[in-house]
């Protein structure tokens, strides 16, 4: 019992400081950096790093609970270790296209980022498997921790604060992922690593499009705003789903706690947990989003400039954050059911009806709006992947009404006062 608490102590202190710097670290940057630059490391940080992620991942981080913890096939687990290596492959090519093809330095910050993002979510995943919680979010957190000593840095004369001076710290980091990945290769057993690769690639192949759909639909925000409107926008955008997202604290703290137990508790169990948690997620959402302009106000003017003019859209994110967190679970239940290919055919029908409209409405939308269609469509998501599970007969009845009566009432409430 003893041990017990001491373990839960551990992680919840460890949980709390990492995702305290993951959450403030952000929010410090918006004061320290032009709203352009902000926008800019945003859009690498939270947009396109996260959705290139996800290509070159190639799904292999979500086959990793799949095969150990659900299969138990822990043979195929030599066929991991090559991973890291495949990972070095688009790093590299980053770095020529940068050095020698004159790549924009945007980019070239984007694909760093999502070079590491990559490998925290694939060791991360890997020890969550295991159970080794504090190590995880301490992985997880990774690229924000070396954001807030760039912060230090600054705050101490060390750090200019620009894109630039930001662009070196982040390389620094890709690179220390690099010599780890080399390191474990070098140490790792090799005999069938190869064939082990390939079995991981044939499930995983579907992982890969699943994920990339999922992160497209659910984290496109700053990239559609940069589209539509500019990397100002961007920042705007950024900054209040940074302060949206508190919320997802609380989730990333189940999903990490009880990842092993969402591949093996039953979907009415887990159904039961999940309306629940999905109404009190709400309630808080909305009781932060009227306490905060009390609150962020006293040490934040990037908050104090922008709040008036932009309340709309960061109610939208707060209402928004429910559908994203109903779209991460259903995401974990989508693997461990091994469903992610007859989702994927309706994820790309809602891609693509959503692409249509905001092609044919590109002249018509204005800032809320365009973050009021992104809401929906995360909403739509998360429908979507409750009947893919419907159609093998696995039922969250109770998650999918408690989902919608959320959304119409925040849909209500936006309507009525914005």
């Amino acid at each position: 019992m003893i041990n017990a608490l001491k373990k839960h102590a551990a992680f919840g202190f460890v949980f709390t400081v990492a995702k305290a710097l993951v959450y403030f670290t952000p929010l410090l940057l918006a004061d320290v950096l032009s709203t352009s630059d902000y926008g800019i490391l945003e859009y690498a940080l939270a947009g396109l790093g996260v959705i290139v992620n996800t290509l070159i991942n190639l799904g292999v981080p979500g086959a990793y609970p799949y095969f150990i913890i659900r299969e138990k096939k822990d043979n195929l687990k030599t066929g991991f270790s090559l991973h890291p290596i495949v990972l070095l492959l688009p790093f590299i090519i980053n770095q020529l296209a940068f050095l020698f093809l004159s790549l924009d330095v945007n980019f070239y910050l984007a694909f760093n980022i999502s070079y590491i993002i990559a490998n925290q979510i694939f060791y991360s995943t890997q020890l969550k498997s295991h159970e080794k919680s504090s190590y995880a979010v301490i992985l997880d957190s990774g690229i924000y921790i070396i954001l807030f000593l760039f912060f230090i840095g600054y705050e101490t004369g060390l750090f200019e604060p620009s894109i630039t001076a930001i662009n070196r710290i982040v390389l620094v980091y890709a690179l220390f992922y690099a010599v780890i990945g080399v390191l474990r290769y070098v140490k790792s057993e090799k005999q069938n690593i190869t064939s082990h690769y390939k079995t991981i690639l044939k499930f995983s192949v579907h992982l890969l499009i699943s994920t990339f759909l999922i992160f497209l639909i659910t984290t496109s925000g700053r990239i559609l705003v940069e589209f539509f409107f500019g990397f100002d926008e961007v920042g705007i955008y950024a900054f209040y789903f940074r302060l949206a997202a508190i919320v997802v604290m609380i989730h990333q703290i189940i999903n990490i706690a009880f990842f092993k137990k969402i591949y093996t508790f039953s979907p009415l169990i887990l159904d039961q947990y999940f309306y629940k948690f999905f109404f009190i997620i709400a309630a808080l959402s909305i009781v932060i989003y009227f306490v905060s302009p009390f609150v962020v106000s006293e040490f934040s003017n990037f908050f104090n400039d922008t709040f008036e003019t932009y309340k709309s859209i960061y109610f939208l994110l707060s209402a928004q954050m429910i559908m994203w967190i109903a779209s991460a679970l259903n995401s974990n239940i989508i693997d461990r059911e091994n469903s992610a290919k007859i989702n994927n055919i309706f994820f790309l029908i809602l891609i693509s009806c959503i692409s249509l409209i905001l092609f044919l409405f590109k002249d018509v939308f204005s800032f809320p709006q365009l973050i009021y269609v992104h809401f929906t469509t995360i909403y739509l998501a998360s429908m979507i992947q409750y009947y893919t599970l419907s159609k093998k007969k696995i039922y969250f009845k109770k998650s999918a009404i408690s989902l919608t009566i959320i959304f119409i009432l925040q849909s209500c409430y936006y309507f009525l006062y914005f």
